[in-house]
């Protein structure tokens, strides 16, 4: 792990990653990647943990994710730890495969997401163990530090900028010039950013809070309506109660989908382990208070309940589901700046989101590789640092909030919900074999529908994204230098004499 040693050349300033996950990992590996070593940028990475870890199993890697990958360096390593490595062939595969299976008997699959490549998926440990071994040396670690707050000091820093305090849980401080929150859906950087803005910038700020404010109680982060029960099942066990299971055939995402309930499953860790995801959601749940801690311990007897009425498959899977987690899924939908002065928020800060796309850890890896490369152009300085991250802000913020909104559309078709496609209703038909035949039809309209919401996966890039970001940046780079000169042209009239000026 990096020393934290300083390099040699004075920093052009102060940044602190809160948080030592995925986002703020991805962020210092681009930081690095980038960075000139003539005008560096002094990193500190704050991690509330003990250790650099995660939370959570599997993580999906899309065809997205891996062109950035390559970008930073650690495509090779990355694909070594991945159950299937990526080809980076435009030949279209698997990716996603759907089960009915809100049935006793059998189920069936009804469709296939085809994706470039098809599907990548590893543990998501093993990722933060490559982007551990890939942070610069400049990037100095700093573990059990849980930031509460932090507070202004205007007119602190060189050139009278603010200089930001970060006040940790064990009493501790420390300051930076630019702070990114990267400190999940939690996050104690956006909560005080929001504070801030609220004070300044809302005209009822004297009367109602910033969690009852119209704009700012966005910042609050939302109950879904639905319940994970996670757990890792190995696949050694799986295999010696039906070596024919489907879920260890298929080396992709499976979803055993019902009517408001679906089980996702796929290999990680080399195929040693399936990650199991059993999602219910609770009708009229959404955006009510939750009225539990959100990460729980279950019990096997009521995941077994709640799948009752399941296929064969779903419940030798369940039986082996000994001990599992109850998580609930809480999400970021509609966040209306990412950005105050000199602070920015990134990854679950900003977006966090139903995992129906397997998106959030690849967003996150976007957030920070256009934020690490505008920041690290040599050209950005303290001065222009609060007008770069408006830049990184209108580059992936809408984008963010696009994911967040479809990932819903995507979960409610899984589980048979969305207006206008296959509820989970009985068909009408004069016959078993009509009936079999119209709800076959109806769910491949349902498959069509769901192939059509996963293209942003690999038609949209994210090239366009940054060559968005960068035309904005060159046009800030060239308004600086314009004023800059008439500045200095000012300045060299002022040093005239004054019969010059006459003259």
């Amino acid at each position: 792990m990096p020393d934290g040693s300083a390099p040699s050349s004075r920093p052009r300033f102060r940044l602190a990653i809160v948080g030592g996950g995925i986002a703020g990992l991805t962020l210092a590996v681009a930081l690095g990647r980038y960075d000139d070593p003539a005008a560096p940028i002094e990193i500190h990475m704050y991690e509330s943990g003990k250790e650099i870890t995660t939370v959570g199993a599997g993580i999906s890697v899309w065809p997205r994710t891996w062109g950035i990958m390559r970008q930073l360096g650690l495509f090779e390593d990355l694909s070594a730890a991945a159950v299937q490595p990526p080809e980076g062939s435009p030949e279209m595969k698997p990716g996603f495969v759907f089960r009915k299976s809100d049935q006793k008997e059998d189920g069936y699959e009804f469709g296939q997401v085809m994706i470039p490549s098809g599907a990548t998926t590893m543990h998501r440990a093993d990722m933060v163990d490559v982007l551990v071994k890939h942070l610069p040396a400049s990037c100095a670690i700093h573990t059990s530090k849980r930031l509460t707050h932090y507070t202004e000091s205007p007119k602190a820093g060189p050139d009278g900028s603010t200089v930001y305090i970060l006040h940790f849980a064990d009493g501790t401080s420390t300051e930076a010039d630019v702070i990114i929150g990267a400190d999940g859906i939690k996050s104690k950087t956006r909560a005080t950013m929001y504070e801030y803005a609220h004070q300044r910038e809302c005209p009822n700020a004297a009367t109602i809070s910033k969690e009852a404010c119209d704009r700012c109680k966005k910042a609050t982060p939302k109950w879904t309506g639905t319940v994970a029960y996670r757990y890792l099942l190995p696949t050694e066990r799986m295999r010696e109660v039906n070596p024919e299971h489907s879920a260890l055939r298929i080396k992709c995402p499976l979803s055993y989908s019902g009517k408001s309930k679906h089980v996702i499953t796929y290999p990680i860790s080399h195929g040693k382990y399936l990650n199991w995801i059993g999602f219910v959601t609770i009708p009229g749940g959404e955006g009510q208070p939750y009225p539990n801690r959100w990460v729980i311990d279950a019990s096997q007897q009521e995941l077994a309940e709640h799948f009752s009425g399941f296929e064969p498959e779903v419940g030798q899977m369940i039986q082996l589901v000994e001990k599992p987690q109850l998580w609930a899924i809480h999400e970021m939908g509609d966040l209306p700046f990412s950005v105050f002065g000199g602070v920015a928020l990134m990854g679950d800060a900003v977006q966090a989101m139903r995992t129906h796309f397997g998106a959030g850890g690849g967003q996150a890896i976007e957030d920070a590789y256009i934020l690490g490369r505008l920041l690290a152009d040599r050209r950005t300085t303290l001065a222009s640092v609060a007008d770069v991250l408006h830049i990184y802000q209108n580059a992936r913020l809408p984008f963010g909030r696009r994911v967040v909104s479809n990932a819903k559309q995507a979960g409610l078709m899984y589980e048979f919900d969305w207006p206008g496609l296959y509820d989970g209703s009985p068909t009408a038909a004069a016959t078993p074999e009509e009936t079999s035949k119209l709800e076959r039809q109806q769910l491949q309209e349902l498959r069509d529908a769901i192939q059509k919401i996963w293209q942003w996966q690999w038609l949209e890039r994210v090239e366009d994204v940054w060559e968005q970001a960068e035309k904005e940046y060159e046009a800030l780079v060239s308004r600086r230098k314009e004023i800059s000169n008439g500045v200095n042209e000012t300045m060299d009239s002022a040093r005239k004499p004054w019969s010059c000026v006459i003259c």
